[in-house]
């Protein structure tokens, strides 16, 4: 929740003219009151506007109002006419040219829109009536996304606004609900202040409190709604009455993928395109050279993960760093992400880094698109203190080591050589070692196989290891937020998800097919969970371990 004290008033404003009606909602006979303003300049001479629809009666009454903030003088003179609503069903006030002292000036055009013959009568006067627009209110709080319909990951920016006809208000707080199936950032913004705008022929002072860039997780269509504030309005120095106000619902849709998405894809990113550098194209053996790869677009940047590259086996990797780039604003989120690799080659050579391919959903074409990056050569030479070098760890399977002498002396000292006869066992041992060769080798050959089958069924290989990773992560969980990790990857990896798929209501309604009671205990340690992570209640995180090791058994006992 919020605190805003006082939202100071704009600065002073340019020379304008506004022209503002007491409503915009009227019947046929009704009074109504049409103001126009001067603001920072002046008139000489006004005559009633003539608009079809309007029957002119009565008017102009002035007014004059002169104001000092922060050193800024803001003038105002102001005509107010009667009319008469005589059109049906629409009447358009259009923008009207008036002769200022700052030269010609237009006001916006204002439509009215008129229902049935009322009863007022040409001499009296309507109160302003209420619309179900929420602009039209005196006091209200919008909503107001960039888009209704996106796709899911697509980035959407929310924009929370007060609309305020009061004077003397004064804004105590304001509720900004959680967006429920949303990844989000909040934008940096400034302090919030009252803006002056007109709105359909209406002066409101419109303040923007907070902006989010929120990424669809789950498709669908969200409601967003109770945006609420509580305020105070002053009705003179010694008396004043509460006032609140909400926001009108604002329905998204957020569509589903209008293809399945490979296995590969990295996401939903707008523009999105990888390319790889290295520090230098030649180095010696054990010198350190650095590959960047650097992805840049708009979306989530901080989803990718860390790419796998095709490195030589010559090479010794080190784990990246991560270096961002990226800036949340009322467009979106976009900028770079950069993983940089430090190699260290062990062996002489000329290498090849190979292309590198992203593979992502692009919202603007509604299309996977593919970004490659071209491949990097490297030319690795022998170092000078490579030669001879004693204690050498790594040694490449084409080198040869050349003795510095083709003959050595035969050593003749005693104690050194291996008796004539040996024991009868030793043979034994040899045979056995020779018979037992082939099974080695089969052995080796069946865990290549494996290996391999692995490799191309990962999601096979993901699911079967899912209960094993579970226990060595809650082995070194300390808090409440690697409890929770540990339960959402024992998920991914069981169902064969990402983790774009991973709500609750998806996990319960996929383990529902399978077992319905098993589908509730996985909900409730859900929201135990989140219920701990977000300050809510507090627990005992090794209770709840043990309730998720005996949960995941369970299913791993259901599942086959």
């Amino acid at each position: 929740m919020g605190l805003v004290v006082g939202i100071p008033q704009a600065a002073a404003q340019k020379a304008a003219v506004e022209l503002t009606v007491n409503a915009t909602e009227v019947s046929q006979g009704d009074m109504l009151r049409l103001t126009v303003t001067f603001v920072n300049c002046k008139v000489k001479r006004i005559d009633p506007p003539q608009i079809q629809g309007l029957d002119w009666r009565m008017g102009p009454s002035t007014s004059n109002s002169t104001q000092w903030v922060n050193g800024v003088t803001t003038s105002e003179q102001s005509y107010t006419y009667g009319y008469t609503v005589v059109g049906n069903p629409v009447v358009q006030i259009p923008a009207l040219s008036w002769t200022t002292n700052k030269g010609i000036l237009k006001s916006r055009p204002v439509r009215l829109n008129v229902t049935g013959k009322g009863g007022a009568g040409a001499g009296s006067q309507t109160k302003p009536r209420q619309s179900t627009k929420s602009v039209q209110r005196d006091l209200v709080t919008a909503i107001e996304p960039s888009k209704r319909t996106v796709y899911l990951g697509e980035p959407l920016v929310l924009t929370y606004k007060i609309y305020n006809r009061f004077t003397n208000l004064d804004v105590r707080n304001y509720d900004i609900p959680e967006l429920e199936g949303f990844w989000k950032e909040t934008v940096s913004t400034p302090d919030a202040r009252w803006e002056p705008q007109l709105i359909n022929g209406k002066r409101y002072n419109v303040a923007t409190v907070k902006q989010i860039v929120a990424f669809p997780q789950q498709t669908g269509k969200v409601i967003l709604k109770d945006f609420k504030l509580n305020g105070y309005m002053r009705v003179n120095f010694f008396e004043g009455k509460e006032v609140k106000a909400t926001c009108d619902p604002v329905t998204i849709e957020v569509l589903p993928l209008p293809e399945a998405a490979p296995a590969q894809s990295l996401g939903t990113f707008a523009n999105l395109s990888v390319s790889q550098s290295m520090s230098a194209d030649s180095v010696f053996t054990n010198e350190a050279v650095t590959v960047e790869v650097r992805f840049r677009g708009s979306g989530n940047l901080k989803f990718l993960r860390e790419p796998e590259l095709a490195w030589p086996t010559e090479f010794e990797v080190f784990d990246a760093e991560v270096e961002d780039n990226i800036s949340v604003s009322a467009r979106g989120e976009s900028g770079t992400r950069i993983f940089k690799f430090v190699a260290i080659p062990r062996a002489p050579g000329d290498y090849t880094m190979p292309a590198f391919e992203a593979l992502s959903f692009d919202p603007l074409t509604g299309t996977h698109v593919k970004s490659t990056a071209a491949p990097l050569q490297l030319n690795v030479r022998r170092g000078a203190t490579d030669a001879g070098a004693a204690g050498m760890t790594f040694s490449h399977q084409q080198d040869v080591q050349v003795l510095n002498q083709d003959v050595r002396h035969i050593l003749t000292s005693p104690g050194r050589f291996l008796p004539r006869t040996r024991p009868t066992w030793t043979n034994w041992a040899l045979g056995l070692a020779f018979a037992s060769s082939p099974l080695a080798f089969a052995g080796t050959a069946w865990a290549r196989r494996r290996r391999r089958h692995e490799a191309a069924d990962w999601v096979g290989t993901r699911r079967k290891r899912a209960l094993r990773d579970l226990h060595r992560s809650l082995g070194g969980a300390s808090n409440i937020e690697a409890f929770g990790e540990a339960m959402e990857q024992y998920l991914m990896a069981k169902l064969g998800w990402e983790r774009s798929q991973l709500t609750r209501e998806a996990v319960h309604k996929r383990l529902s097919e399978h077992d319905p009671g098993l589908a509730e205990e996985w909900v409730a340690l859900w929201d135990e969970c989140e219920m701990q992570r977000y300050g809510a209640v507090s627990g005992n995180l090794e209770s709840l371990a043990e309730r998720l090791r005996s949960l995941a058994q369970k299913t791993e006992t259901t599942w086959a």
